[in-house]
């Protein structure tokens, strides 16, 4: 069948493709662009492929507010506006270059700043445009930066996809002195341009952090860069006035890694580059990989298979690393025995707990709720949201997704068997929310809840409990963190970023959206038939305000870290050096405090009285002058009961008591119902 497929590929080839197909090679850019440039589209196929986006972005829940979006305080233009349907009408169908067109849509949905949204190749169509995914762009360096004096280095690569390749002696010569200029530039600007252009993220830290590692390597499906800019000479000059000019080449795959789902070349190539060590950092490096097999002995190191997650406890710090919230399906099992263990070990002490997200991945929501609730079993993760009408949204909602959305006033779903003719009241009767002269049309706000999954026994308070996340945190691990910061449950910390970006501007998470891929619902769109798959975000989130009329979606909520510390994503010793900080911040937070975060209480005791709020607890909360006040405050709910924070009281969870649906009171839970029943038995 592979054979076959491959053949079909060939023939459907032009003559300057159909050598790609041995094994690695390098070519120049014009070489590969004259494989790209003979692919052709016709106007009829690119016009039914915009057709089909304005079918499907129909269903985008942010089609509306983009047109006129909400701006946080400190800025009049941080979402950018954006009319999806006149931007897909300037793209130019009349083009008979596939490439052409691709870029087009490329830049189309770059502009929408939507992590979420997204457009690429379908592997499974095979048609002829599946070359692009074994073509990558690279240059003879990879990009370091000093976190000590904010400097910018170029460390040379000796061979990409197992190639050798030739590396100017000028780079060779100076991978220890500083860049002054990249073309003429300040070579952060240079980053900064790159991220702004070419990366569809909103935070200019995000921006900043995807473009450092794609500046110098990536794969033309993902960034589709014109032949020009490919052909552009890149020049460096260096601190001691020396200086060299570069290009890039292109990175030919074999035509067999495109009929891989998941190529582990591919997987292997858009990985960052490492930049080379120095004796001393491998000599450092090799002490930590030996501590850490010492540690394992001693059954204080769980891993997943996968390794998408891990843990440890050493130096009176717990640290759990979360790399995905979405492990692939032959590895569940360990993923969840390994978090199993994780809550085990922190259990077993009351050391700190350090958390890290150094990687993103697409979200198994029950996941990214599991390990919110093991740090703060208190929170609500159930998450409240929302659909944009549309006959697209409305299929789907008839289909599957009314069967896990339920009524957050009655705990009932919202529709209890699959394809129903016609949808509820939550859908049929529509809330209607303004912005400015934009009307968005959304379904009532549903509940998605999570099932109840092993917890911890002895969790931290909020205080001991440090989160690290980079700028490129999103999808669950968005969720997660933005869950987190809501409820005060934790120190958050951002890391990586742009060093010389304000702190201001270091979102905890970017798109915690629920998202879609259009042909898993919709299994022979027509931009699959030509070749493509469309994701889109089909939910908006909401904060838990339990009045159930919040008008910003979380999208569009600026959530801040506390604190930030200037350490590079993918610096060689980062977890040591995160550590390090743990200790600092924990300490420092037994007195000071984030002035501008008040929902971080200092959880006491005492303060349980003072706040005289049924089933709640209290705290301190932080002063302006960041430090902790004497104030009391309610911090937290028992379980059964959530913390209503806008109106300051705990009230019953619905799905803990259920509404008596003849009176609208309370009805007493089964376990309460059992204990009279047994205590009538007693009497009797």
């Amino acid at each position: 069948m592979n054979t076959l497929i491959l053949l079909f590929i060939g023939f459907s080839l032009s003559k300057q493709c159909t050598e790609y197909n041995q094994g690695y090679e390098i070519d120049t850019v014009d070489g590969a662009f004259e494989c790209i440039e003979s692919i052709e589209t016709t106007e009829k196929e690119n016009e039914d492929i915009i057709n089909g986006l304005k079918n499907y972005l129909n269903g985008d829940v942010f089609k509306d507010i983009l047109k006129n979006p909400p701006q946080p305080s400190f800025s009049n233009n941080y979402y950018k506006k954006m009319d999806i349907d006149a931007e897909l009408n300037k793209i130019n169908t009349k083009t008979t270059s596939t490439y052409d067109f691709y870029s087009q849509i490329k830049n189309f949905i770059v502009s929408t700043r939507d992590s979420h949204l997204s457009f690429g190749l379908d592997y499974t169509a095979y048609k002829p445009n599946l070359i692009l995914k074994v073509l990558s762009y690279f240059l003879p360096f990879s990009i370091y930066i000093n976190d000590d004096n904010k400097k910018m280095y170029l460390r040379t690569k000796s061979t990409v996809g197992g190639i050798p390749i030739d590396v100017p002696q000028e780079l060779v010569n100076n991978e220890n002195v500083a860049v002054k200029t990249i073309n003429g530039e300040d070579p952060f600007n240079i980053i900064r341009k790159f991220g702004k252009k070419y990366i569809g993220l909103r935070s200019p830290h995000a921006q900043f952090e995807k473009a450092y590692s794609t500046f110098d390597f990536a794969i033309l499906e993902e960034i589709p860069l014109t032949k020009e800019y490919l052909n552009t000479p890149i020049t460096i000059t260096w601190e001691n006035g020396e200086s060299v000019s570069v290009n890039y080449s292109i990175l030919k795959l074999p035509l067999s890694s495109i009929l891989m789902k998941r190529s582990p070349q591919v997987d292997q190539l858009k990985q960052r580059s490492k930049p080379s060590l120095t004796l001393e950092e491998i000599k450092s490096r090799n002490e930590m990989i030996k501590r850490m097999k010492r540690e394992q002995g001693r059954n204080q190191y769980y891993a997943s298979n996968d390794d998408s997650v891990h843990c440890q406890s050493s130096d009176n710090i717990n640290v759990l690393e979360v790399l995905s919230f979405s492990p692939e399906k032959s590895y569940i099992k360990s993923y969840e025995e390994t978090v199993s263990k994780c809550i085990d070990l922190f259990d077993s002490n009351d050391y700190p707990i350090q958390v890290v997200f150094s990687a993103n991945d697409e979200e198994k929501s029950i996941y990214s709720q599991w390990i919110e609730k093991i740090l703060s079993p208190y929170d609500d993760v159930d998450m409240i949201v929302s659909g944009r009408i549309s006959n697209f949204t409305e299929s789907i909602m008839k289909r599957e997704y009314g069967n896990i959305l339920y009524d957050p006033h009655t705990c009932k779903v919202r529709e209890s068997y699959v394809s129903p003719e016609v949808l509820g009241e939550w859908y049929t009767n529509p809330n209607i929310i303004n912005y400015g002269d934009i009307e968005h049309k959304v379904s009532q706000p549903s509940v998605m809840k999570w099932e109840q999954m092993k917890l911890m026994r002895k969790p931290r308070k909020p205080t001991e409990i440090v989160v690290y996340t980079d700028p490129l945190c999103y999808s669950g691990c968005s969720t997660l963190a933005k869950g987190l910061k809501e409820w005060g449950s934790a120190i958050i910390v951002g890391y990586g970023g742009d060093l010389y970006g304000t702190d201001e501007e270091f979102e905890v998470g970017l798109s915690s959206s629920n998202a879609i891929y259009v042909s898993d619902i919709d299994k022979d769109n027509i931009l699959k038939q030509y070749g493509y798959n469309l994701k889109i975000s089909l939910l908006e989130r909401y904060k838990h305000n339990y009045n159930y009329n919040e008008n910003i979606p979380s999208e569009f909520l600026t959530d801040i870290v506390d604190e930030r510390i200037h350490v590079s994503s993918s610096v060689y010793n980062r977890d040591e050096i995160i550590k390090e900080e743990t200790k600092k911040i924990v300490e420092k937070y037994k007195t000071k405090c984030n002035p501008k975060n008040k929902r971080l209480v200092k959880r006491d005791s005492r303060c349980d009285k003072e706040i005289n709020i049924e089933h709640g607890h209290g705290g301190y909360e932080c002063g302006d002058n960041g430090e902790w006040s004497t104030k009391c405050v309610l911090a937290y709910c028992d379980s059964g009961y959530k913390f209503d924070y806008i109106n300051n009281n705990c009230i019953e969870d619905v799905c803990v008591y259920p509404p008596n649906p003849s009176n609208g009171t309370p009805r007493m839970t089964i376990s309460i119902v059992l204990i009279i029943i047994g205590i009538i038995t007693l009497i009797i």
